[in-house]
């Protein structure tokens, strides 16, 4: 059977021109680049603004808001994958090449984290602890290499039933890390280098319960967004009174905001069956409400894509890898040259917030600039 015919389902006419290849889409360059753009602003602030403030009514909103960010940025990170399976399930997969890029990315994070003053204090025990902690790119890198492992598995058994041992296992993996989670701040006694990975007791930020979870979501999120978009780009295929009864709701699906837009209200409703009296950041309703307002983001962002381009978060959002390091490294470089952690007032905060993101646009500018530069005099030489 040709790849045509095995993917939708109906022959294509031999006369008819290749399919064109999938465009990338807008709505999601700009969501990854507002995301990566407020984290800049969520880290100047958590590094360096005076105490004091973090009372103010105003900070709490500020601090909610924030908290919405990394849950985005997993759930995009999964969602980009999951969206390629159930755009094209068929289509190969270059396995060792992914999971190379993966594990070059979580060597990147725990670079990030080398404990330099650590080792130079001799503190042996310290330097593993700090060493190890997971950050975000430790756990984004994670998630994907067991997404990975999932997809190998599926395409391994093949067909129908490939499809249905990805949903499954995905499903279970997704449960697993948000119903657990409230009960692995208990969990200790293992290796440090591991303990990292399952709470925050020493000192993990992003710890794979709940916070793989995300990335779980963003990929069965993608995967349904996926299969819609190819469902819809069949009905061309398929004779029109066919077409137009079987396929409206799909349309509709594709051609709108209404798949995120729909899909918050059972997770609130979950949010709230799930509410507990001591509301904490590994609850299961904590997950369910941060989720749903990632949907509803993600509506907004495809919404104002089809109107607007703004070229500085689309900027940010197509080498969000390269700014978030680079912001980093500004930040920690800023704090070695001595300017004082929580203690600058909100005025200064602002200035620090403009300049940060200013200069590791910058940056970012030159080193995207610099590779395409050295790519193509390599390509010139050859």
């Amino acid at each position: 059977m040709s790849r045509p015919t095995a993917e939708s389902g109906f022959p294509r006419d031999p006369s008819a021109p290749p399919p064109a290849r999938r465009e990338r889409l807008v709505w999601i360059d700009l969501f990854r680049g507002a995301a990566v753009l407020i984290m800049i602003e969520t880290h100047v602030v958590n590094t360096f603004m005076v105490n004091s403030l973090r009372a103010d009514g105003w900070f709490t909103v500020l601090n909610y808001i924030n908290g919405l960010v990394a849950p985005s940025f997993l759930f995009i990170a999964g969602f980009v994958q999951g969206m390629e399976r159930g755009a094209s399930p068929d289509k190969p997969v270059k396995f060792a090449r992914r999971a190379g890029h993966l594990l070059g990315i979580l060597f990147l994070a725990y670079a990030l984290h080398f404990p330099w003053t650590e080792l130079g204090q001799h503190r042996w025990d310290d330097a593993v602890r700090v060493g190890s902690q997971a950050d975000v790119l430790q756990c984004i890198s994670a998630s994907l290499l067991l997404l990975l492992g999932v997809t190998w598995l599926a395409q391994k058994i093949g067909g129908r039933r490939g499809q249905s041992v990805w949903w499954c296992v995905l499903t279970a993996l997704l449960l697993a890390v948000v119903f657990l989670a409230p009960y692995a701040p208990g969990w200790n006694g293992l290796p440090v280098p591991l303990q990292a990975w399952v709470n925050r007791s020493t000192g993990s930020w992003f710890p794979l319960f709940s916070w793989a979870g995300f990335v779980l979501f963003g990929a069965m999120t993608g995967a349904a967004y996926g299969l819609a978009r190819r469902t819809v780009e069949t009905a061309d295929l398929i004779p029109q009174p066919v077409a137009g009864s079987t396929l409206s709701l799909m349309s509709l699906v594709r051609r709108s905001s209404s798949v995120f837009l729909i899909t918050p209200v059972p997770l609130a409703v979950s949010a709230w069956a799930f509410r507990d009296a001591a509301y904490s950041p590994v609850s299961p309703s904590s997950f369910f409400e941060r989720a749903a307002w990632v949907l509803i983001l993600a509506a907004c962002c495809e919404w104002l894509a089809g109107r607007l381009r703004p070229s500085l978060p689309l900027f940010a959002g197509k080498h969000s890898l390269t700014l978030y390091v680079t912001h980093l490294v500004l930040i920690s470089t800023l704090v070695g040259a001595g300017l004082s952690m929580n203690t600058i007032s909100l005025a200064g905060v602002l200035a620090l917030i403009a300049g940060v993101a200013t200069v590791s646009l910058a940056l970012t500018w030159v080193i995207v600039n610099a590779r395409a530069f050295v790519r193509s005099a390599r390509g010139s030489v050859k």
